[in-house]
């Protein structure tokens, strides 16, 4: 979709409403139709709209979308297996070397995986109370950096973390039981198969901070003609209503987009019979989106990368190119400058 939108736009053939995070229009951002006047005169509560939306929609000046399919990550782990070594879910970094130590220990189980690496890095910084990267540059070459760096590079180091493996999903491991836990996105419970085994869903663990990422794309208007903005802010409109939030949640796994709508007896029940919705309501107040920038994908590409080149240095054992914590910080620290020049 992405490509499909960058083509489009290039060639003035944009479509009237689509689906996009901000970071995917930052070079055709003048094509957007700001939705303040829509939101103004037309839009029963914009209050109601979970205030990390808002703001993530509110990064270029204007408000440019309206929020749509939303999640977070959450921290799913096989509870079964936490019980029976006497553990509980993770609140902070150290639960984690605690239960990694554990694992390791009594069933010789990596306990840790993370789903989006990138994303991994972003979140400890934040947890160790750093800003993370903007178009300025990084933000994170300071000590709470180095802290979440050395929380990074000692779960890998210490064989409490893994990597999922060429074409394997985390959901996969966790359900045939080859790691006690992983961090993902809430929308991907569904890939989940507890066969036998209960499954634990918790907020992420906090480091100084809680911090907990939100992603999901917004709903842009392109539309140039009169009639045809107003055709699709009705569409908006109705995909953002409290009614349809709360229906596309508990049937997709994404989150409400209204505070109305989590708050609503509907899904307050269903949030009663699914631990991972109750947990990314748990956190909402946590929420962190990635800021927008020229370059801001390329830097979740080159950190994804770079991470992933640090781990397989340090774990495979028939070279040494191991990399310390302090290294790894100036790599990615370099890395992510490079790709926002």
């Amino acid at each position: 979709m992405q490509s499909k939108l960058t083509t489009t736009a290039a060639a003035h053939t944009l479509p009237d409403l689509a689906q996009a995070y901000n970071n995917w229009f930052t070079e055709y951002v003048q094509e957007v139709v700001p939705l303040d006047d829509f939101v103004a005169n037309d839009f029963d509560n914009y209050e109601d709209i979970v205030q990390s939306y808002r703001d993530e929609n509110s990064e270029y000046g204007f408000i440019s979308g309206l929020p749509f399919n939303k999640s977070t990550y959450l921290y799913f782990y096989n509870k079964t297996m936490f019980d029976e070594l006497g553990l509980e879910a993770p609140k902070t970094w150290d639960d984690l070397y605690t239960i990694g130590e554990k694992f390791m220990a009594e069933k010789e189980l990596d306990s840790l995986g993370y789903d989006d690496r990138a994303g991994m890095i972003e979140a400890l910084v934040k947890q160790a109370g750093s800003e993370y990267v903007t178009a300025d540059g990084v933000q994170f070459d300071n000590e709470q950096g180095q802290a979440a760096v050395t929380m990074m590079t000692d779960l890998y180091n210490k064989g409490y973390a893994r990597l999922a493996g060429d074409g394997e999903f985390f959901s996969t491991l966790l359900s045939n039981g080859l790691i006690a836990a992983y961090v993902g996105f809430s929308a991907g419970v569904s890939y989940i198969t507890a066969d036998g085994w209960e499954l634990g869903v918790a907020p992420l663990p906090a480091g100084e901070k809680a911090a907990a990422n939100m992603a999901g794309t917004n709903l842009i208007m392109f539309a140039k003609d009169e009639n045809a903005q107003k055709a699709a802010w009705e569409y908006m409109k109705y995909l953002t209503s409290t009614e349809v939030t709360t229906k596309w949640a508990m049937e997709t796994g994404y989150l409400p987009v209204r505070t109305s709508a989590f708050e609503s007896e509907e899904y307050q029940a269903f949030m009663a019979e699914n631990p991972a919705a109750a947990a990314a309501y748990e956190q909402a107040d946590n929420f962190f989106a990635s800021p927008t920038f020229d370059g801001s994908n390329d830097v979740r590409s080159v950190m994804d990368t770079k991470i992933e080149e640090i781990v397989i240095n340090n774990t495979d054992k028939s070279t040494d190119n191991d990399v310390d914590a302090e290294t790894a910080l100036q790599q990615l620290v370099d890395a992510a400058n490079e790709a926002i020049q």
